[in-house]
């Protein structure tokens, strides 16, 4: 019996040398957008128009990680460049981008965002995501509106990788979007 205990701590103390020697070697999540990552393909809105949308302003209270797999803290990577791809993603809803440093001020509305939130977590086999973002729209007549996005997402986790928390915060991202899609619509509408 003491021959079984002795066995079972040894192996529990390689464990938890093997799960630190581990977390000194996490690195951060490839934060890359992915607009199929979606439940439903976006669809045109009926009033359209030029946004320039500003790269996203990182003011995430925890900044360091997205949650946490089974075992390990998932480390952050880009979560504003992320959410900056993702907001390009709006085209696909009709509207026109304006290029990045263009100055011909052909945007009718200005996107100011701000990503307050982005987390990640596991129930089960399930992974979740949920997306907060804040919105300032500016119109042309300097008018500033501001508006705050939650989104979730979800999926089945198929293989265990920590990549596939990253996708269901594209689910959520993609699911906000629709979100600002419409009132964009709204917002397009008043400036025609």
């Amino acid at each position: 019996m003491k021959k079984i205990t002795c066995i079972a701590l040894m192996f529990a103390a390689l464990a938890a040398r093997s799960a630190l020697a581990a977390e000194g070697e996490r690195q951060p999540l490839s934060m890359t957008y992915d607009p199929v990552a979606a439940d439903v393909r976006p669809v045109p809105v009926a009033h359209t128009c030029m946004l320039k949308v500003l790269p996203v302003a990182d003011e995430r209270l925890n900044k360091d990680t997205l949650g946490v797999n089974l075992t390990n803290p998932l480390i952050s990577g880009d979560a504003a460049g992320w959410a900056t791809a993702g907001l390009q993603n709006l085209s696909d809803f009709g509207f026109r981008i304006e290029k990045t440093g263009a100055t011909d001020g052909q945007a009718r509305i200005t996107l100011s965002p701000k990503i307050i939130r982005a987390y990640t977590w596991q129930i089960g086999l399930k992974l979740f995501g949920t997306v907060v973002i804040k919105m300032d729209y500016t119109r042309p007549d300097g008018k500033i509106e501001s508006k705050t996005y939650r989104a979730s997402g979800d999926k089945t986790n198929m293989w265990g990788a920590d990549a596939e928390y990253v996708t269901t915060l594209n689910y959520a991202l993609n699911n906000l979007l629709k979100k600002v899609a419409v009132d964009l619509d709204k917002q397009c509408g008043l400036t025609a």
